[in-house]
């Protein structure tokens, strides 16, 4: 199979993170960066297909959803998607097959990076991502779908798509679905070490 380039996918999502010039965060600059400068790497194709990916494409195909979706979605079954929390036993089996992430830029991307990690997360309609916390600071712009996000300090808020949902390093945070899944687009900055990232329930 050729390799990949994601170079529509990749300037697409830059452009959901900068909100087409006009950063609002920091990290949301860093995010925006990287993908544009490997907006032309290439990378193996994979074969890994989203298991939640039913429910994610339909998503996809919403009026509602940011203009980049339709720049993700011929990629979504060639990306090299796992389940968060599950390899490492963070969370149950029954919530963590119900979610995937994909890391596309990163020290453990699809393409190498060291300076961000940047990937799309896909969480399930009527599941519970438990409060975690990690070393990096994080952003998530949401491009599809519903989603009760919390941070701490600020009690769960219903999302949408263009919503921005930034957490500090260390911060508690959740994710939580009701009728409707989601996907979004995340960044990364700072301290980057997975090894730091802990749930809490």
């Amino acid at each position: 199979m050729a390799d990949l380039v994601f170079s529509n996918m990749f300037h697409a999502l830059a452009s959901a993170l900068d909100q087409e010039g006009e950063c609002s965060e920091n990290i949301a600059r860093v995010g925006a960066d990287a993908l544009r400068r490997h907006a032309e790497s290439s990378c193996p194709a994979e074969k890994t297909s989203l298991a939640t990916g039913e429910e994610i494409f339909s998503l996809l195909q919403s009026p509602k959803a940011l203009p980049c979706a339709v720049e993700i979605t011929p990629y979504m079954d060639h990306l090299s998607w796992h389940y968060s929390g599950y390899e490492d036993g963070g969370i149950s089996a029954d919530v963590a097959l119900r979610m995937q992430t994909v890391e596309l830029i990163g020290a453990d991307g699809m393409i190498d990076d060291p300076t961000c990690r940047v990937g799309l997360f896909a969480q399930t309609a009527n599941t519970d991502y438990i409060i975690r916390t990690h070393s990096a600071e994080e952003l998530f712009v949401q491009i599809a779908g519903e989603a009760e996000w919390y941070k701490q300090g600020t009690p769960y808020t219903m999302r949408h798509p263009g919503d921005r949902m930034h957490h500090a390093s260390y911060q508690p945070h959740a994710s939580r679905t009701i009728n409707s899944g989601l996907l979004a687009v995340w960044v990364w900055a700072g301290d980057l070490a997975y090894e730091n990232y802990n749930y809490q329930g």
